[in-house]
């Protein structure tokens, strides 16, 4: 125990000690305890930096859903779409399918 409080006193000597302290503590409160320190802001960058990709895809997306839909404009391609995709067909058709392997 005496080492400690040797320690403890020379520390309460030293001259600028309160504004160390006021420091450490600041350290402390900006970069871990408040809403708005270093550990949440980078939470925040991470999470910012995901969202950016998944707008970058989303928009890919919307591009091609957009293309598909103005093809889809004419009558020829919407009766297309219907019978490949969808297998319809009109009353007194047959429809074939054919399987590639």
């Amino acid at each position: 125990m005496g080492r400690i409080q040797k320690v403890f006193t020379k520390v309460r000597e030293y001259k600028y000690t309160k504004y160390i302290i006021t420091i450490l503590f600041f350290i402390l409160v900006v970069g871990f305890i408040d809403e708005n320190s270093f550990w949440n802001r980078r939470d925040r960058i991470n999470n910012i930096e995901k969202l950016e990709e998944e707008i970058e895809i989303l928009k890919n997306q919307y591009d091609e859903d957009t293309k598909n839909l103005r093809s889809l404009e004419e009558y020829n391609n919407v009766v297309r779409l219907a019978r490949e995709k969808y297998l319809m067909k009109r009353p007194n058709e047959d429809v074939f399918i054919f399987v590639e392997e």
